[in-house]
Protein backbone atom coordinates (compact mmCIF):
# COMPACT_ATOMS: atom_id res chain seq x y z
CA UNK A 1 0.00 0.00 0.00
CA UNK A 2 1.16 2.89 -0.96
CA UNK A 3 1.62 5.73 1.99
CA UNK A 4 -0.90 8.32 0.04
CA UNK A 5 -3.31 5.98 0.48
CA UNK A 6 -3.70 6.76 4.01
CA UNK A 7 -4.04 10.24 3.74
CA UNK A 8 -7.90 9.50 3.49
CA UNK A 9 -7.85 7.29 6.46
CA UNK A 10 -9.42 7.88 10.30
CA UNK A 11 -6.09 7.20 11.99
CA UNK A 12 -6.48 6.97 16.22
CA UNK A 13 -3.06 5.82 17.92
CA UNK A 14 -3.23 4.55 20.89
CA UNK A 15 -1.54 6.92 23.35
CA UNK A 16 0.44 4.25 25.43
CA UNK A 17 1.96 2.05 22.33
CA UNK A 18 0.88 3.94 19.49
CA UNK A 19 -1.39 1.05 17.76
CA UNK A 20 -4.97 1.65 15.87
CA UNK A 21 -7.68 1.86 18.62
CA UNK A 22 -11.11 0.30 17.98
CA UNK A 23 -14.67 1.42 19.30
CA UNK A 24 -15.79 -0.91 21.84
CA UNK A 25 -19.32 -2.07 22.04
CA UNK A 26 -18.79 -3.00 26.10
CA UNK A 27 -17.15 -0.48 27.31
CA UNK A 28 -18.82 2.88 24.33
CA UNK A 29 -14.77 4.07 24.43
CA UNK A 30 -11.42 3.38 21.95
CA UNK A 31 -9.78 0.69 22.50
CA UNK A 32 -6.75 -0.70 22.16
CA UNK A 33 -6.21 -4.41 21.34
CA UNK A 34 -2.81 -4.82 22.44
CA UNK A 35 -2.05 -3.29 25.70
CA UNK A 36 -6.03 -2.43 27.20
CA UNK A 37 -5.66 1.42 26.93
CA UNK A 38 -8.96 3.35 26.69
CA UNK A 39 -10.01 6.32 25.85
CA UNK A 40 -13.16 8.64 25.81
CA UNK A 41 -14.84 9.78 22.66
CA UNK A 42 -17.67 12.33 22.71
CA UNK A 43 -21.04 11.45 21.55
CA UNK A 44 -22.49 14.74 20.44
CA UNK A 45 -25.83 15.93 18.86
CA UNK A 46 -24.85 18.81 17.54
CA UNK A 47 -25.17 18.28 13.59
CA UNK A 48 -28.56 16.17 13.48
CA UNK A 49 -30.18 18.48 10.96
CA UNK A 50 -32.90 17.49 8.84
CA UNK A 51 -32.22 17.96 4.94
CA UNK A 52 -34.93 19.41 2.77
CA UNK A 53 -36.51 16.15 0.54
CA UNK A 54 -36.35 19.02 -2.37
CA UNK A 55 -33.01 19.31 -2.44
CA UNK A 56 -30.71 20.09 -5.66
CA UNK A 57 -26.97 19.51 -5.14
CA UNK A 58 -24.53 22.32 -5.73
CA UNK A 59 -21.32 22.05 -5.74
CA UNK A 60 -21.76 17.91 -4.16
CA UNK A 61 -22.81 19.12 -1.65
CA UNK A 62 -26.27 19.36 0.38
CA UNK A 63 -26.44 22.24 2.94
CA UNK A 64 -26.51 19.58 6.13
CA UNK A 65 -25.59 16.60 4.65
CA UNK A 66 -21.98 16.94 3.05
CA UNK A 67 -20.53 14.62 0.72
CA UNK A 68 -17.60 12.51 1.45
CA UNK A 69 -15.10 10.55 -0.21
CA UNK A 70 -15.08 6.63 0.70
CA UNK A 71 -12.76 4.12 -0.23
CA UNK A 72 -15.17 1.20 -0.87
CA UNK A 73 -14.49 -3.04 -1.37
CA UNK A 74 -17.23 -4.39 -3.65
CA UNK A 75 -17.13 -8.24 -2.39
CA UNK A 76 -16.78 -10.39 -6.03
CA UNK A 77 -18.94 -13.08 -4.98
CA UNK A 78 -22.30 -11.10 -4.22
CA UNK A 79 -21.17 -7.48 -5.26
CA UNK A 80 -22.04 -5.94 -1.59
CA UNK A 81 -19.93 -2.74 -1.10
CA UNK A 82 -18.52 -1.97 2.43
CA UNK A 83 -16.04 0.34 3.94
CA UNK A 84 -12.85 -1.01 4.26
CA UNK A 85 -9.68 -0.97 6.82
CA UNK A 86 -6.70 -1.05 4.43
CA UNK A 87 -4.58 -2.60 7.45
CA UNK A 88 -6.82 -6.51 7.32
CA UNK A 89 -4.89 -8.50 4.67
CA UNK A 90 -7.92 -10.18 4.02
CA UNK A 91 -11.68 -9.61 4.28
CA UNK A 92 -14.86 -11.19 4.87
CA UNK A 93 -17.95 -10.42 3.13
CA UNK A 94 -20.68 -9.60 6.06
CA UNK A 95 -23.14 -10.91 3.40
CA UNK A 96 -21.96 -13.94 1.48
CA UNK A 97 -19.18 -14.96 3.75
CA UNK A 98 -16.58 -15.37 1.11
CA UNK A 99 -12.98 -14.65 2.00
CA UNK A 100 -11.54 -11.91 -0.51
CA UNK A 101 -7.86 -10.70 0.10
CA UNK A 102 -7.99 -6.99 0.52
CA UNK A 103 -7.91 -5.76 -3.03
CA UNK A 104 -7.45 -1.47 -4.01
CA UNK A 105 -10.61 -0.06 -3.34
CA UNK A 106 -12.46 2.14 -5.56
CA UNK A 107 -13.19 5.65 -4.15
CA UNK A 108 -16.73 7.26 -4.67
CA UNK A 109 -19.03 10.18 -3.40
CA UNK A 110 -21.35 9.97 -1.07
CA UNK A 111 -23.79 11.40 1.44
CA UNK A 112 -22.62 11.86 4.84
CA UNK A 113 -24.21 9.99 7.38
CA UNK A 114 -26.01 12.45 9.78
CA UNK A 115 -25.63 10.37 12.79
CA UNK A 116 -25.52 6.64 14.01
CA UNK A 117 -25.81 4.41 16.70
CA UNK A 118 -23.17 2.89 18.00
CA UNK A 119 -23.03 -1.20 19.13
CA UNK A 120 -23.71 -1.77 22.28
CA UNK A 121 -24.23 -5.22 21.58
CA UNK A 122 -20.45 -7.09 21.71
CA UNK A 123 -19.58 -10.18 19.43
CA UNK A 124 -19.57 -12.09 23.08
CA UNK A 125 -23.06 -10.63 23.72
CA UNK A 126 -24.66 -10.88 20.47
CA UNK A 127 -23.43 -14.94 20.66
CA UNK A 128 -24.81 -15.66 24.02
CA UNK A 129 -28.34 -14.21 22.49
CA UNK A 130 -28.16 -16.47 19.70
CA UNK A 131 -27.92 -19.72 22.26
CA UNK A 132 -30.73 -18.15 23.96
CA UNK A 133 -32.71 -17.84 21.10
CA UNK A 134 -32.14 -20.78 18.58
CA UNK A 135 -33.50 -23.22 21.37
CA UNK A 136 -36.05 -21.30 22.50
CA UNK A 137 -38.87 -22.64 19.99
CA UNK A 138 -41.34 -25.70 20.82
CA UNK A 139 -41.36 -26.60 17.40
CA UNK A 140 -37.40 -26.65 16.45
CA UNK A 141 -35.57 -29.70 16.75
CA UNK A 142 -34.82 -31.26 20.17
CA UNK A 143 -31.04 -30.80 19.31
CA UNK A 144 -31.05 -28.04 17.65
CA UNK A 145 -29.64 -25.56 20.59
CA UNK A 146 -26.48 -28.19 20.76
CA UNK A 147 -25.61 -29.47 16.69
CA UNK A 148 -26.46 -25.47 15.17
CA UNK A 149 -22.47 -24.64 14.19
CA UNK A 150 -22.37 -20.59 14.14
CA UNK A 151 -20.67 -19.20 11.10
CA UNK A 152 -18.91 -15.85 11.13
CA UNK A 153 -20.79 -13.53 12.81
CA UNK A 154 -20.17 -10.51 11.54
CA UNK A 155 -21.23 -6.68 13.02
CA UNK A 156 -21.76 -3.84 10.71
CA UNK A 157 -23.27 -0.75 10.77
CA UNK A 158 -26.12 -1.01 7.88
CA UNK A 159 -27.40 2.80 6.07
CA UNK A 160 -31.10 3.85 6.21
CA UNK A 161 -32.57 6.74 5.18
CA UNK A 162 -35.54 8.30 7.92
CA UNK A 163 -38.11 10.44 6.50
CA UNK A 164 -39.70 13.47 7.69
CA UNK A 165 -43.72 14.65 6.51
CA UNK A 166 -46.42 16.40 7.67
CA UNK A 167 -49.72 14.60 6.33
CA UNK A 168 -52.81 16.09 5.13
CA UNK A 169 -55.40 14.03 3.56
CA UNK A 170 -59.41 14.68 2.95
CA UNK A 171 -61.78 11.71 2.29
CA UNK A 172 -65.17 10.98 0.92
CA UNK A 173 -67.13 7.69 0.91
CA UNK A 174 -70.10 5.38 2.24
CA UNK A 175 -70.25 3.95 5.77
CA UNK A 176 -72.37 0.63 5.96
CA UNK A 177 -74.23 -0.11 9.47
CA UNK A 178 -75.59 -3.83 9.67
CA UNK A 179 -79.23 -4.13 10.66
CA UNK A 180 -81.35 -7.29 10.57
CA UNK A 181 -85.03 -7.93 8.98
CA UNK A 182 -87.03 -11.26 10.07
CA UNK A 183 -87.60 -13.00 6.50
CA UNK A 184 -89.68 -16.23 6.21
CA UNK A 185 -87.95 -19.11 4.33
CA UNK A 186 -88.79 -22.83 4.03
CA UNK A 187 -86.28 -25.41 5.76
CA UNK A 188 -85.11 -28.40 4.86
CA UNK A 189 -87.96 -29.79 5.14
CA UNK A 190 -90.20 -28.00 3.67
CA UNK A 191 -91.51 -26.13 6.80
CA UNK A 192 -91.48 -22.64 6.93
CA UNK A 193 -89.61 -20.52 9.79
CA UNK A 194 -88.39 -16.69 10.70
CA UNK A 195 -84.55 -15.98 10.44
CA UNK A 196 -82.68 -13.12 11.12
CA UNK A 197 -81.04 -11.63 7.29
CA UNK A 198 -78.86 -8.78 7.67
CA UNK A 199 -79.11 -5.29 5.88
CA UNK A 200 -76.79 -2.59 5.17
CA UNK A 201 -77.93 1.03 5.60
CA UNK A 202 -75.43 3.48 3.73
CA UNK A 203 -74.72 6.97 4.85
CA UNK A 204 -71.88 9.69 3.29
CA UNK A 205 -69.75 10.48 4.68
CA UNK A 206 -66.50 12.92 4.40
CA UNK A 207 -63.78 14.52 6.33
CA UNK A 208 -60.11 15.31 7.04
CA UNK A 209 -57.26 13.77 8.95
CA UNK A 210 -53.75 14.73 9.27
CA UNK A 211 -50.64 13.51 10.89
CA UNK A 212 -46.55 14.11 11.39
CA UNK A 213 -44.62 11.62 10.61
CA UNK A 214 -41.18 11.12 12.53
CA UNK A 215 -38.19 9.76 11.07
CA UNK A 216 -39.58 6.80 9.09
CA UNK A 217 -36.91 4.61 8.36
CA UNK A 218 -36.45 3.15 5.28
CA UNK A 219 -33.66 0.47 5.12
CA UNK A 220 -30.82 1.08 2.38
CA UNK A 221 -29.48 -1.76 1.82
CA UNK A 222 -30.63 -3.72 -1.41
CA UNK A 223 -28.11 -6.69 -0.02
CA UNK A 224 -30.40 -7.25 3.04
CA UNK A 225 -33.75 -6.44 1.14
CA UNK A 226 -34.31 -10.29 0.72
CA UNK A 227 -34.37 -10.55 4.41
CA UNK A 228 -36.79 -7.26 4.52
CA UNK A 229 -39.08 -8.90 6.68
CA UNK A 230 -36.10 -10.24 9.55
CA UNK A 231 -34.56 -6.81 9.05
CA UNK A 232 -37.80 -5.25 10.28
CA UNK A 233 -38.18 -7.46 12.89
CA UNK A 234 -34.96 -6.54 14.22
CA UNK A 235 -34.98 -3.17 13.30
CA UNK A 236 -36.60 -1.63 16.78
CA UNK A 237 -34.25 0.77 17.31
CA UNK A 238 -34.14 3.64 20.15
CA UNK A 239 -33.82 6.41 17.83
CA UNK A 240 -33.61 8.91 20.56
CA UNK A 241 -29.76 7.78 21.09
CA UNK A 242 -28.49 8.63 18.08
CA UNK A 243 -25.35 10.57 18.08
CA UNK A 244 -23.48 12.92 15.26
CA UNK A 245 -21.66 10.64 12.53
CA UNK A 246 -18.19 10.81 13.94
CA UNK A 247 -15.98 7.94 11.81
CA UNK A 248 -14.18 7.00 14.75
CA UNK A 249 -16.83 4.97 16.29
CA UNK A 250 -16.40 2.68 12.47
CA UNK A 251 -12.99 2.14 14.02
CA UNK A 252 -13.16 -1.76 13.85
CA UNK A 253 -16.51 -1.87 12.79
CA UNK A 254 -17.71 -2.74 8.89
CA UNK A 255 -20.21 -0.11 7.59
CA UNK A 256 -22.29 -1.60 4.22
CA UNK A 257 -22.48 2.11 1.69
CA UNK A 258 -26.12 2.34 0.44
CA UNK A 259 -26.96 0.72 -2.30
CA UNK A 260 -30.58 2.04 -2.81
CA UNK A 261 -30.94 5.88 -3.11
CA UNK A 262 -32.31 8.39 -2.03
CA UNK A 263 -35.30 8.56 -4.33
CA UNK A 264 -36.02 5.20 -4.70
CA UNK A 265 -36.53 5.13 -1.01
CA UNK A 266 -38.32 8.39 -0.33
CA UNK A 267 -40.86 7.04 -3.09
CA UNK A 268 -41.45 3.84 -0.78
CA UNK A 269 -41.92 6.28 2.46
CA UNK A 270 -44.50 8.15 1.00
CA UNK A 271 -46.52 5.25 0.13
CA UNK A 272 -46.10 4.29 3.60
CA UNK A 273 -47.53 7.25 4.58
CA UNK A 274 -50.39 7.67 2.14
CA UNK A 275 -51.17 3.73 3.14
CA UNK A 276 -51.27 5.00 6.33
CA UNK A 277 -52.88 7.75 6.45
CA UNK A 278 -55.84 5.84 4.12
CA UNK A 279 -56.32 3.34 7.18
CA UNK A 280 -56.41 6.39 9.38
CA UNK A 281 -59.38 8.02 6.97
CA UNK A 282 -61.17 4.87 6.72
CA UNK A 283 -60.84 3.97 10.82
CA UNK A 284 -62.32 7.62 10.85
CA UNK A 285 -64.82 7.17 8.78
CA UNK A 286 -66.43 4.79 10.80
CA UNK A 287 -69.38 1.98 10.18
CA UNK A 288 -69.44 -1.86 9.92
CA UNK A 289 -68.58 -2.09 6.46
CA UNK A 290 -67.29 0.76 3.47
CA UNK A 291 -67.43 1.12 0.35
CA UNK A 292 -66.18 4.11 -2.36
CA UNK A 293 -63.55 5.18 0.34
CA UNK A 294 -61.18 7.93 -1.83
CA UNK A 295 -58.03 9.48 0.03
CA UNK A 296 -56.19 12.36 -1.11
CA UNK A 297 -53.45 13.10 0.34
CA UNK A 298 -50.67 15.99 0.43
CA UNK A 299 -47.18 15.57 2.43
CA UNK A 300 -45.89 19.14 3.02
CA UNK A 301 -42.38 19.77 5.27
CA UNK A 302 -40.74 16.86 3.88
CA UNK A 303 -37.36 16.16 5.16
CA UNK A 304 -34.78 13.53 5.60
CA UNK A 305 -31.52 11.93 7.26
CA UNK A 306 -28.73 9.47 6.27
CA UNK A 307 -27.88 6.93 9.21
CA UNK A 308 -26.06 4.11 10.19
CA UNK A 309 -27.71 1.39 12.63
CA UNK A 310 -25.59 -1.53 13.91
CA UNK A 311 -26.37 -4.76 13.54
CA UNK A 312 -24.90 -8.19 13.60
CA UNK A 313 -25.28 -10.48 10.73
CA UNK A 314 -24.55 -14.82 10.69
CA UNK A 315 -26.02 -17.66 9.43
CA UNK A 316 -25.42 -21.37 11.41
CA UNK A 317 -25.58 -24.51 9.80
CA UNK A 318 -27.87 -27.26 11.05
CA UNK A 319 -28.08 -31.00 9.15
CA UNK A 320 -25.80 -29.03 6.25
CA UNK A 321 -28.40 -26.60 5.80
CA UNK A 322 -27.32 -22.90 6.35
CA UNK A 323 -29.92 -20.46 7.99
CA UNK A 324 -29.69 -16.79 8.76
CA UNK A 325 -30.14 -14.84 11.45
CA UNK A 326 -29.75 -11.11 12.51
CA UNK A 327 -28.98 -9.53 16.20
CA UNK A 328 -29.97 -5.84 16.77
CA UNK A 329 -26.33 -4.58 18.16
CA UNK A 330 -28.01 -1.38 19.95
CA UNK A 331 -31.18 -3.38 21.90
CA UNK A 332 -29.84 -7.68 21.19
CA UNK A 333 -33.58 -8.13 19.62
CA UNK A 334 -33.23 -11.51 17.39
CA UNK A 335 -34.69 -12.32 14.27
CA UNK A 336 -33.97 -15.46 12.16
CA UNK A 337 -34.91 -18.50 10.40
CA UNK A 338 -35.13 -21.61 12.66
CA UNK A 339 -35.49 -25.15 11.39
CA UNK A 340 -39.06 -27.35 12.18
CA UNK A 341 -39.04 -30.49 13.28
CA UNK A 342 -41.20 -32.40 11.09
CA UNK A 343 -42.12 -35.20 14.53
CA UNK A 344 -43.21 -31.94 16.35
CA UNK A 345 -45.25 -30.82 13.36
CA UNK A 346 -47.11 -34.29 12.66
CA UNK A 347 -47.48 -34.38 16.69
CA UNK A 348 -49.61 -31.23 16.58
CA UNK A 349 -51.46 -31.73 13.47
CA UNK A 350 -52.72 -35.33 14.61
CA UNK A 351 -53.74 -33.45 18.27
CA UNK A 352 -55.93 -31.05 16.20
CA UNK A 353 -57.35 -34.01 14.16
CA UNK A 354 -58.34 -35.87 17.46
CA UNK A 355 -59.78 -32.42 18.86
CA UNK A 356 -61.86 -32.45 16.07
CA UNK A 357 -63.33 -35.60 15.54
CA UNK A 358 -63.76 -35.06 19.67
CA UNK A 359 -66.28 -32.39 19.30
CA UNK A 360 -68.10 -34.20 16.18
CA UNK A 361 -68.29 -37.50 18.25
CA UNK A 362 -69.93 -35.02 20.91
CA UNK A 363 -72.10 -33.30 18.55
CA UNK A 364 -73.61 -36.44 17.31
CA UNK A 365 -74.84 -38.01 21.02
Amino acid sequence: MQPSELSDLVRAPCKACGAQLKFSAEKQKLSCDYCGNTEDIPFTKSNLHENPLAFRVEDRQLPNAPTEEKRLFTCQNCGAKTTVNYDAPTLTCAFCNSKNVNPDAQKTRLIEPAGLLPFRISKEQALQRFKSWVGDSWLAPSDLAAGAMLDNLHGIYIPFWTFDAQAHSTYTGEAGFYYYVPVQVRDANGKTVTQQQQRVRWEYRSGSHQAFYDDMLEMASRKLSEQESQVQEASRYDLKAIVDYDPRILLGWEAEVYSIDLPESARKAEEQIRSREENACASQMGGDTQRNLNVDTSLTNQTFKHILLPLWICMYLYNGKPYRFLVNGQTGQIAGERPKSVWKIALVVFAFLLLVLFFYWLGKR
